[in-house]
């Protein structure tokens, strides 16, 4: 009796073990996912401790796209596609069509900061073949509409379209709107107002411009995103530039440059460097334009060698990908070739076979005949 309490004792507890580790590995995930952009190397080292225990497919899935994010923030293309490739292979053998409407979704916005828009736009009509499977009125179907529109809106403002784009951002506010969760939406709003206060600059409205950053700011605020606070700042700093506040635009554009060293976003760092080169230019200020001109070149140069870096990868795994259906293809054939041999030889066989049947019996018949005639 002791025993078999003790034994109960024991399963709970390793009941109990598992349970926690759970909890602990989901709070764990919840932090990689949020530091990805803010921390990448935090959010990276999480993601490689949970990924040597993890087994769930879907789960690895979203573990991918990640660590993925996280590379990409850092500037590396290279291994951010890595994971988004090993993430595909799992994402179009997954049952549940959230994971495969977030990964396409993912993927179509890693190749739009790529600015390969053809290939972003194809991953959006993949995401949203799976996403017209998920039920309608649900916090994931309005969550992945908001973000589909978004990214169409983004391949709309830079092929210069501003007033599709603007169509295209208010359709995904109206859907983030709709979630009861508000706060699971800041982030993805804040993206949103300053993509709005861009299209508004585009159209000439510098007062409407001026109200989304500021939007853009405070919903950044409450998500304590170094990130978009940098971006909405560096908006800011646009409209004070237009006014020709320099000072006002410069100190603007200083706190930005503050808050993006702390993510390792060179794409920010090189958008704040040009307005801050471009601000001293107008004060007259050579010494400091050509100082934020040469930091500006510096960042180009480093991104530039990693995007062909990644491009060049990119290119060699689809060849590879291409080589392994080719050698697929010619196995194919050449089993094919042989079965019609062997099939072909058989069927000769069996006609050759009846045809000698045939010329027995008629040899036979007729020596009957002939032995007939002969009586």
């Amino acid at each position: 009796m002791k025993r078999h309490a003790f034994i109960i004792f024991l399963m709970m507890m390793i009941n109990f073990s598992c349970f926690a580790q759970q909890i602990n590995d989901d709070s764990l995930f919840k932090r990689a996912n949020q530091e990805y952009y803010n921390n990448p190397n935090e959010s990276i080292q999480i993601v490689k401790q949970l990924l040597k225990r993890e087994r769930n497919p879907d789960k690895i899935i979203k573990l991918y796209l990640v660590i993925s994010s996280a590379e990409l923030t850092k500037g590396n293309f290279n291994a951010s596609l890595q994971y988004l490739f090993k993430a595909r292979e799992l994402a179009l053998k997954s049952n549940d069509p959230k994971v495969q409407t977030t990964f396409f979704i993912t993927i179509a916005l890693q190749y739009e900061q790529m600015e390969l828009d053809s290939k972003t736009l194809e991953s959006l009509d993949e995401a949203e073949q799976y996403l017209a499977k998920i039920p309608d009125g649900t916090y994931h179907k309005y969550f992945e509409i908001g973000r589909i529109n978004l990214v169409r809106g983004m391949i709309s403002k830079k092929q210069n379209n501003p007033e599709i784009a603007l169509q295209r951002f208010q359709t995904a506010v109206k859907s983030f709107e709709k979630i009861k969760e508000a706060s699971k939406t800041y982030y993805n709003q804040s993206i949103l107002f300053f993509y709005i206060g861009n299209c508004y600059l585009d159209l000439g409205s510098e007062e409407k411009a001026e109200k989304a950053f500021t939007k853009a700011y405070d919903l950044a605020i409450i998500t304590d995103s170094n990130s978009l606070e940098s971006y909405a700042l560096k908006g800011l700093s646009q409209i004070q530039k237009i006014k020709h506040q320099n000072n006002r635009a410069l100190q603007y554009l200083k706190d930005a440059e503050e808050r993006g060293k702390k993510t390792d976003d060179s794409k920010l760092l090189e958008e704040i460097y040009k307005e801050m080169a471009d601000n001293y230019l107008a004060m007259g200020n050579q010494n400091y334009y050509q100082l934020y001109s040469k930091k500006l070149q510096e960042l180009q140069f480093k991104r530039e060698q990693l995007e062909l870096s990644s491009v060049n990868e990119s290119i060699n795994v689809q060849n590879k990908n291409a080589l392994i259906k080719t050698q697929e293809l010619e196995s194919t054939y050449k089993n094919l070739i042989i079965l019609t041999l062997i099939l072909g030889c058989s069927i000769c066989c069996i006609i050759s076979f009846a045809a000698y049947k045939l010329m027995k019996r008629n040899r036979q018949n007729t020596r009957e005949i002939q032995k007939i005639l002969r009586d």
